[in-house]
C-alpha cells in the first residue's frame, strides 16, 4: 500500500484568517470609540438648552391694574345673555364676575359679537359657571361723558305691554344689569310667565322675521333666542327705524311680511334657545335689526301701568362721566324698597337724546328719594314721579 504524501502545513494560509479577524475586531473598537467620542458632548449641550434662561410670559393684569376697555363694536359673553355677557372688555367666555362691583378688564370683549365659549344665560336664574373673571370696565380716561343737561323733552313711551299676563320685568336683570354679577350685561328685559302665555304686538308694524335663529343670527350665537319674532315698527323716531324683538317663544303665530297691530297675538311664551325657564325676552332695536349691540332700553319705550311713571337718570363721577355698575336705591310713596344698577358695560348704548345709564319703570306717582353711595358718601335727590310720564334725575359723585 502506497502512502499518501504528507504535506507540511501552509503557515501563510493559516495566519491570514487570524489577521483578518484581528483587523475586524480592531475596526469595531475604533468605530465604537469614534461613536462614543463624538456623542460625549451631547448631555452637556442638552443641559445647556434646558437650563438656559427662558423668557417669562407677561402676567395677566392684576386686580389693581387699569387695562383698556373693549371696543364698542366688539360683542359679551355671554350673554347666555350667554349670553353674556358679562363679555367686552369682556373675554369670549361668559363667566362669573368677582364678588364686588369693582372691575378690571381683560383685553377682549364678547361681543358682544364674538361667540361666548360658555353660553351667557338670558334668564334671571343664577347659574354657577366656570372660573370667575372680572367684568369689563373701566379705564376712567375712556368713560363716556353724557351731555350736561338731561333732556326729557323727546320721550317715547309709545308701546303697549307685550304679554297677555304678567308684564313686570325681572328686577335683578333689567337692561344693562347683571343679575347681581352672575350674568353678562342684559340687552333687554325678561318677563316671566307660564308656557303658552300669549305674546302680543306692542304697536303697528310689519313682521320682519319669524322663525328660529339658527342660520339668521340676531344674538351672539346660533339658537340664542330660539324661536323669535322681529317686527319693524310703522312709526319712526327722530328719523330712526325701530324694531321690537320677542325671544324664547314656544310657538310663532305670524309670518314674514305680515302686518300687525297692537294686541295681535304673535306667539306664545316658551323657553327655546338659551333659556332656563319660560319667559319672554323683549328688546327694542334701532336702525339695524341684526346687531346684538343695536339695542335700547325697552323700559323707555313701553307705557307704564296706570297711575305710574318712569324714571331715567345718570350716575356720574366728578368729571361728569358715567359710573358703571353702581346701585341706585329708591324710596317712593308706596314704601316699597326698589333698586336698579347703572349699565355695567360702559359701551351699553343709551337713548340718543336722553343719554341715561339707568331706567326703572312703573314707579308710583308721588315723590321718590333716589340715592346711591358714591366713594363712601351718600348722594341723594328727590324727584317727582308723574303718572304716564318720564322723569329724570342725576346723581353726581362729590369732589373730595
Amino acid at each position: 500500500m502506497s502512502k499518501q504524501p504528507i504535506h507540511s502545513p501552509d503557515t501563510t494560509t493559516e495566519k491570514w484568517p487570524r489577521f483578518m479577524f484581528g483587523t475586524a475586531v480592531f475596526s469595531i473598537f475604533i468605530i465604537f470609540g469614534l461613536f462614543f467620542w463624538s456623542g460625549w458632548s451631547r448631555p452637556t449641550q442638552l443641559a445647556a438648552v434646558t437650563t438656559a434662561p427662558t423668557q417669562t410670559p407677561t402676567s395677566a393684569p392684576s386686580a389693581t391694574s387699569t387695562p383698556l376697555p373693549p371696543s364698542p363694536t366688539a360683542v359679551p359673553s355671554l350673554t347666555a345673555t350667554a349670553t353674556n355677557c358679562p363679555t367686552a372688555s369682556a373675554t369670549s367666555t361668559a363667566t362669573l364676575p368677582p364678588a364686588t362691583a369693582t372691575f378690571t378688564a381683560t383685553a377682549t370683549q364678547v361681543p358682544a359679537t364674538d361667540l361666548p365659549a360658555t353660553p351667557v344665560l338670558d334668564s334671571g336664574t343664577a347659574v354657577p359657571l366656570a372660573t370667575p373673571l372680572p367684568w369689563p370696565t373701566t379705564n376712567p380716561t375712556l368713560l363716556r361723558q353724557p351731555p350736561p343737561e338731561l333732556d326729557l323733552s323727546r320721550s317715547h313711551l309709545w308701546f303697549s305691554r307685550p304679554v297677555d299676563g304678567n308684564n313686570n320685568p325681572s328686577a335683578p336683570y333689567r337692561f344693562g344689569m347683571t343679575y347681581n354679577q352672575r350674568l353678562s350685561p342684559h340687552h333687554g328685559v325678561d318677563i316671566a310667565n307660564d308656557f303658552g302665555t300669549l305674546v302680543l304686538a306692542v304697536d303697528a308694524g310689519t313682521v320682519f322675521y319669524a322663525g328660529e335663529d339658527i342660520e339668521t343670527l340676531f344674538g351672539p350665537q346660533p339658537d340664542f333666542y330660539g324661536r323669535l319674532v322681529v317686527i319693524e315698527m310703522a312709526d319712526k323716531w327722530e328719523g330712526h327705524t325701530v324694531y321690537t324683538l320677542f325671544g324664547h317663544l314656544e310657538s310663532v303665530n305670524v309670518t314674514l311680511g305680515q302686518p300687525v297691530n297692537p294686541g295681535d297675538v304673535i306667539g306664545m311664551i316658551g323657553s327655546s334657545g338659551v333659556s332656563l325657564g319660560p319667559h319672554l325676552h323683549f328688546e327694542v332695536r334701532q336702525d339695524d335689526p341684526y346687531p346684538y349691540n343695536s339695542v335700547r332700553n325697552p323700559e323707555l319705550w313701553y307705557k307704564p301701568y296706570s297711575g305710574r311713571g318712569v324714571l331715567a337718570g345718570r350716575v356720574v363721577n366728578t368729571n361728569n362721566s358715567f359710573m358703571p355698575g353702581t346701585r341706585v336705591n329708591l324710596e317712593c310713596s308706596d314704601a316699597t324698597p326698589r333698586y336698579v344698577d347703572t349699565y355695567w358695560d360702559q359701551f351699553t348704548v343709551p337713548d340718543d337724546i336722553l343719554a341715561e345709564n339707568f331706567v326703572i319703570s312703573d314707579l308710583p306717582a308721588g315723590t321718590c328719594r333716589v340715592w346711591a353711595e358714591l366713594a363712601g358718601a351718600v348722594v341723594e335727590q328727590f324727584v317727582e314721579i308723574r303718572p304716564g310720564e318720564l322723569s329724570g334725575v342725576v346723581l353726581q359723585q362729590e369732589r373730595p
